[in-house]
């Protein structure tokens, strides 16, 4: 079987990379006879062993070294092991002198150019790369750019409620690249196809957009499409017959008629405009990532969880997806009521029955774009906060899969069970009873602060305690752990993508250890911190493979959240060491510089916290640098920076 190595590593000229280990397919640690490695760029190098042996390479030890004019440099620390489950592996060259890579995350809808048309565009992108040269960083992280139009207004900006889990989101498209003005010589044909009245018109449009301070969704995308028909009309006689579009629609017929059908019947036109606008999509974005990669950086996408109910993946294979309720998340920091997206779950007994065909496609097309992915919600794979379809609190789900209780489970744990008394209807009940399962019955997410919870005394709450702390911490971690391993590793081997899950939240135990077994790079956000009792995230308890982060879309900016929680303010302030107590950009840069000594592999920064190290940059209210508020379901996605990148 044949093994993929790749390693991160930033080499000078005349470094060669080699890799060995105890196998003889390795060389057996014999220098002379190690396996060159290929630079592939920018900064990776990779090779493909292929061994004889019947099992993977899952229990074999190896390690890396550089050979520069004769001389070797091994890598410092232990030999690694190859991780078990994947037939890939992604390193970084030196276990304690390890290269930590910085980045920059920020939603691809909020960049400003001066070329934009109210929106960040695929042609931003090398122009960010750009700043991020300029400035030592590595990665650039965005939020998902797959299609989520589904009704022409604000409801579209919300960038997890994809229509396609395959197509790009045609607004993101630059008009001028589009080729909707073209050079034309004649007089005559000038005047038929009015190239100069629309140029104009166009100019007007672009200008008023741009001047807002805020994307203008909405008009953004009405406007777009008016440009977008015009190209069309222009272009697509001569676009069809050319190779480059055949091999596009060939490559991708999988997935690509079944949305152009469904987007015809949401607008009551042809399929080619939608087949016309997916190639271009695809054309302008990898140009910018072949641009990036030019300037040696990385690109990390994200994958949302869940897809839009009524979109083209739920009607093309309704059999892989629970439409009968609706998932979100269970009450946490971010919203008291916990969180209902509206998404169906997925029937993973039917997705895998072809190996998880879907998700692997799905990763394998966005491969095309991202060196590295964001897993949204990784929870999601060992277990889904599942909503009924009547409710609109998340405070009424539960897990699934679970392992419900029975009565006398109940009973032996101490709590006297009343089915009468402890499972009225609503919100002020102890337990809800478990579907699809006669007579078992699991614990109400966070019932403490129930009226049924506040009426028991002392010896009924310490029971019910115990409860459901044993059901929501410990009954399920090796049954949740299973359910991952029977997914993770397809999926995590369909692509070199480098996988990183967003495992922020209520966590089991199980979780981390099926990322390390994986190689998953898990989150850390500094005012989050995973190990009981520390207030904030100590450099100490960070792993080495994880992305270290300042904050996350959906938190107030680093600013935001020091400004309005002034106790944990000072905890965080005194937690960190620093004498000024007041939030001024020379605080914020003292903990962005506390933050770059942590051991992580990758530390990413939302844009907001680094142009916040100046205050001339500074938003009057810094809410309104905050890009989700999780508890407004009805939240508007339109942050957009106030500086061009042009100026930054």
């Amino acid at each position: 079987m044949a093994s993929l190595f790749r390693l991160r590593y930033d080499s000078r000229w005349g470094e060669e990379l080699f890799l060995t280990g105890d196998i003889p397919e390795l060389g057996s640690w014999n220098p002379d006879k190690a396996v060159p490695m290929e630079y592939v760029g920018p900064g990776i190098w990779s090779v493909s062993v292929e061994t004889r042996r019947a099992t993977s390479l899952q229990t074999e030890e190896y390690k890396y070294f550089i050979r520069e004019n004769d001389q070797i440099r091994w890598e410092d620390g232990p030999n690694r092991i190859f991780p078990e489950g994947k037939d890939h592996t992604w390193d970084w060259f030196g276990l304690t002198e390890r290269q930590t890579m910085r980045g920059v995350a920020v939603p691809l809808f909020s960049l400003r150019t001066n070329d934009d048309f109210g929106i960040g565009e695929y042609t931003d992108l090398p122009k960010l790369g750009d700043c991020c040269v300029a400035n030592g960083l590595k990665i650039i992280q965005i939020l998902p750019i797959n299609d989520t139009t589904a009704h022409y207004d604000w409801h579209d900006s919300y960038p997890y409620n994809a229509i396609s889990a395959f197509a790009l989101n045609p607004v993101y498209l630059n008009i001028e690249q589009l080729g909707v003005f073209p050079p034309i010589d004649t007089l005559a044909l000038q005047a038929r196809y009015d190239i100069g009245g629309k140029t104009k018109a166009y100019k007007r449009m672009r200008t008023m957009l741009n001047a807002k301070d805020f994307v203008d969704y909405p008009k953004v995308l009405k406007a777009k499409w008016n440009y977008f028909q015009i190209a069309f009309e222009q272009q697509w006689d001569t676009l069809k017959e050319t190779a480059e579009f055949r091999q596009f629609v060939n490559d991708n017929e999988d997935w690509l008629h079944d949305y152009a059908k469904f987007c015809a019947e949401r607008d009551g036109n042809g399929t080619e405009i939608h087949l016309f606008l997916q190639y271009h999509c695809d054309k302008q974005l990898r140009e910018a990532v072949n641009a990036l990669h030019d300037k040696g950086l990385l690109l990390k996408g994200d994958i949302p969880i869940g897809v839009n109910p009524g979109g083209v993946d739920v009607k093309s294979h309704p059999e892989l997806f629970n439409l009968d309720v609706q998932v979100g998340a269970p009450p946490d920091d971010f919203s008291a009521e916990g969180q209902n997206w509206g998404f169906p779950s997925y029937n993973w007994e039917a997705m895998a029955k072809d190996n998880y065909a879907w998700w692997q496609r799905r990763l394998q097309v966005m491969a095309r774009y991202f060196d590295a992915y964001r897993i949204d919600h990784i929870l999601g794979f060992f277990r889904i906060w599942e909503i009924p379809k009547t409710a609109k609190s998340g405070l009424l789900g539960h897990f699934n899969p679970a392992l419900p209780l029975s009565e006398e489970e109940i009973e032996d744990q101490g709590f006297h069970f009343v089915k009468s008394k402890h499972l009225r209807k609503g919100l002020d009940t102890l337990f809800i009873l478990a579907p699809n399962e006669k007579d078992k019955y699991i614990p109400r997410i966070e019932l403490q602060k129930t009226k049924a919870y506040q009426a028991l005394n002392e010896k009924q709450k310490q029971a019910i305690n115990a409860i459901y702390e044993d059901f929501y911490y410990r009954r399920h971690n090796e049954f949740w752990k299973q359910k991952a391993l029977e997914k993770l590793p397809a999926l995590i081997n369909a692509t070199k993508m480098v996988a990183c899950g967003e495992d922020l939240g209520m966590i089991p135990a199980c979780v981390p250890e099926v990322m390390q077994q994986l190689g998953i790079m898990s989150l850390e956000v500094q005012r989050m911190p995973k190990v009981f009792g520390h207030p904030f995230v100590q450099t100490e308890d960070l792993p080495e493979n994880c992305v270290y982060t300042t904050g996350t879309h959906d938190m107030p900016t680093l600013r935001g959240w020091l400004t309005e929680d002034r106790v944990r303010t000072r905890q965080f302030l005194d937690n960190l060491d620093l004498d000024d107590r007041k939030v001024t950009a020379k605080t914020l840069k003292k903990i962005m510089d506390k933050h770059l000594d942590s051991p992580s592999k990758w530390n990413i920064y939302p844009l907001q916290d680094l142009l916040d190290l100046d205050e001339k940059n500074w938003s009057p209210d810094p809410t309104d640098d905050q890009i989700n508020v999780p508890s407004n379901a009805k939240n508007q996605w339109k942050w957009r920076m106030k500086v061009n990148l042009e100026t930054l």
